[in-house]
């Protein structure tokens, strides 16, 4: 199971259609980020869902274990909602 995300919207520059997105941060990461021997990776991933048509969105079990698996390596991780 994911952590609570932090959501943002990134706006179209064509039309009103928003992107609905989420950002996961890795387990430990504020801890890690402020003890005397920090070290950061930098890794990130974007995990996109399944074929929105057939159903898929960003609350796709299949995004939840993969993102999940990222988080547990240590990656920042971005899902969004395809339009």
């Amino acid at each position: 199971m994911l952590p609570q995300p932090t959501t943002l919207t990134i706006p179209s520059i064509h039309d009103d259609t928003v992107l609905d997105c989420r950002i996961y941060t890795p387990p430990n990461f504020l801890a890690t980020l402020l003890s005397e021997k920090a070290v950061w990776r930098k890794k990130s991933a974007i995990v996109a869902h399944p074929y929105a048509p057939l159903g898929g969105c960003y609350d796709d079990p299949i995004v939840d274990i993969v993102a999940s698996a990222l988080l547990n390596k240590g990656f920042f991780v971005g899902t969004f909602n395809f339009r």
